[in-house]
């Protein structure tokens, strides 16, 4: 039996390509996404979409410092502030630092809050960042996927939010991009199945 042809830009089947939808969005602030490896293979993974859309985004899989052994010394090379983005009470609301706040380097961990907390005990580095996150958390959007918890968005709208808080950019791309791959999802989800997303 043949495999379905991919699209080596979107890696989703070429019948259902997203590159149709794919824009461009450039931003003062530089975007590193930390994907656990088992999103990697995910259709509902949003990172990779991210790294498509924004200028500039790096994705990175993994999960302990020796993953990450390579993105910690550019940081340390990097004249920016590094920010992590993960709620918690010692994070700085985004409202508060606004469009104003000197250009820096947002990280994002992506995964379930699981694996994604799991990351974060395996990185004493990540803890030791200053965190941002959600003073006024937005409404989430992610009717293909289901979360436990109220407060849970998916990277790209975490990273959309984030942005439109602290960045000049236009972030529309982004939600667009996210937009044809959820209508692309449901679309091929059997009936009984989509109206529980809807």
């Amino acid at each position: 039996m043949s495999q379905r042809q991919q699209c080596p830009r979107c890696l989703r089947p070429q019948s259902v390509c997203l590159c149709p939808s794919l824009g461009h969005c450039a931003s003062r602030h530089r975007v590193t996404i930390l994907r656990h490896p088992s999103e990697a293979k995910s259709a509902k993974g949003t990172a990779h979409l991210c790294s498509l859309v924004l200028e500039h985004c790096t994705l990175f899989d993994g999960e302990t410092e020796t993953d990450f052994a390579g993105l910690r010394q550019a940081l340390e090379r990097d004249n920016r502030p590094v920010w992590l983005l993960y709620p918690g009470t010692e994070a700085t609301p985004l409202e508060s630092m606004g469009s104003d706040c000197q250009p820096g380097h947002l990280l994002v961990l992506d995964g379930t809050w699981k694996k994604v907390h799991r990351m974060l005990q395996l990185n004493p580095w990540l803890q030791s960042l200053p965190r941002v996150s959600f003073g006024d958390l937005p409404q989430g959007n992610y009717q293909i996927r289901k979360a436990r918890r109220a407060d849970s968005l998916s990277t790209l709208e975490a990273i959309a939010h984030a942005l439109t808080r602290i960045d000049r950019c236009d972030t529309r791309p982004l939600l667009t991009a996210f937009e044809a791959l959820k209508q692309s999802q449901l679309a091929h989800m059997p009936e009984s199945i989509r109206q529980r997303y809807e």
